[in-house]
């Protein structure tokens, strides 16, 4: 490993590749590395034997901001088929009493209206908009409380409300204009940008980043060592705060700041398969949703057969999530559970008994799912995205977009664009 690029990249996940697509196009010479084995980093998807071999994206699922998606845009231009992500039925359950199913959800509106007005104060968490409302007084005006957080913090955010800053989230809201590709986001975002970054060196564990020399960054891995005049390091924040690659000097003492800020949150996902001959009392790709009945409560989201596909899904996060990280296989048994509990233990005869499940917590390459801004740190997105080591070494992805596309595939994206134009300017 002995040849010297302009610019070496870290991780070849969408911003990586992102920032690879836009130095090549500029002329530069470039060396992506990527530990794992494959491109796409939290964008992936599988085709696990055990659901006979159909797709599963088991990090990003849609594509999210249609309009400033840069994947989205890359999709309509190869001609992609892209379906509306949210397409099946939602039926809400009191234990196993099924709802009629309301337009929204009682106290929904007044407490969007509220969070609206308390992110415009001093940021807090996210929970402290429910306090306002009645705190656990769950039945009154707020009995969907729980099941508010749960959706907004716990799901999109991947982390529960409490440890949730407000003002992040108000910055990261999403509109609901989400599609989704036929044959999943892992696989467009290697199919469509991998070529665009070139050759990806797999494999490769970068162990250490050097600046200590003027003019020049050492980069050390596994492999041997590399010089290069520019960096851009894509891991995850997880991966970061584990120290799992060195800096010299050490970092910058607002980047340590901001990373602290920056916990990873954890959104998992699994999926056991479904006959296809299996009849249910619930028509297919129903979002399959429980009234909570306590703020924090551990809950998972269900869909069966999600456009079609032969699988059950559920969704995790937050507490509930890490608590599984490690042990995946309990959470495709609670997903069997929580599925008799809803539909009866007969709905159980078509489904199988082992699945696939998600292992972002548990993996030492991610450590989590993406990152979420803790109260107080709103502004760590931006801090963690300035260069560093005299300019030649910048740090990108979804943890670093401050653009309302934090946690997304399309901020990663514009984010690993903003860090090669940044480097462009620098050589």
């Amino acid at each position: 490993m002995s040849v010297a690029p302009d610019v070496i990249v870290v991780g070849a996940g969408a911003a990586g590749l992102s920032a690879a697509s836009v130095l090549r196009s500029a002329g530069r010479s470039v060396a992506v590395l990527e530990a794992h084995g494959t491109i796409g980093g939290r964008a992936r998807t599988v085709r696990p034997a055990v659901l006979r071999g159909a797709a599963l994206d088991e990090g990003a699922t849609w594509l999210h901001q249609i309009d400033r998606n840069p994947l989205a845009a890359l999709a309509r231009a190869a001609g992609e088929v892209l379906h509306p992500a949210h397409r099946g039925g939602h039926a809400l359950f009191d234990g196993a009493h099924r709802l009629d199913e309301p337009e929204e959800a009682p106290g929904e509106r007044d407490w969007h209206a509220l969070a609206e007005r308390m992110a415009r104060g001093p940021d807090r968490p996210l929970s402290a908009v429910g306090d306002a409302l009645g705190g656990d007084a769950l039945g009154g005006d707020a009995p969907w409380l729980a099941n508010l957080e749960m959706w907004e913090a716990t799901i999109i955010a991947a982390a529960d409300a409490d440890l949730l800053s407000l003002q992040d989230w108000h910055r990261n809201r999403l509109d609901e204009s989400d599609l989704r590709p036929a044959r999943g986001v892992g696989a467009l975002l290697h199919d469509l940008l991998g070529p665009r970054a070139g050759q990806v060196r797999c494999g490769v564990s970068v162990r250490a980043v050097d600046t200590s020399r003027s003019g020049h960054v050492r980069v050390h891995t596994d492999q041997g060592e590399l010089v290069t005049r520019g960096c851009i390091v894509t891991v995850s924040t997880g991966v970061l705060r584990d120290e799992r690659i060195r800096f010299t000097p050490p970092l910058p003492t607002a980047h340590l700041r901001a990373l602290d800020g920056l916990p990873m949150g954890l959104l998992s996902k699994l999926a056991l398969p479904v006959a296809p001959e299996a009849r249910f009392a619930v028509a297919d790709g129903t979002l399959l949703e429980r009234r909570l009945e306590q703020r924090g409560e551990d809950a998972m989201l269900l869909t069966l057969r999600p456009d079609g596909s032969p699988m059950l899904t559920g969704f995790l996060g937050g507490r509930h999530a890490w608590s599984q990280a490690g042990r995946e296989d309990d959470s495709l048994a609670e997903a069997r559970e929580r599925f008799a509990a809803l539909l009866g233990a007969d709905a159980l005869r078509g489904v199988g008994e082992t699945g696939h499940a998600s292992r972002w917590g548990s993996d030492g390459l991610f450590l989590g799912a993406y990152a979420y801004a803790r109260p107080g740190y709103v502004d760590s997105r931006a801090a963690l995205g300035a260069p560093f080591g005299n300019g030649r070494v910048m740090f990108a992805g979804e943890a670093t977009a401050a653009d309302g596309l934090a946690g997304t595939v399309g901020g990663a994206m514009r984010e690993g664009a903003r860090a090669a134009r940044a480097m462009l300017r620098m050589l």
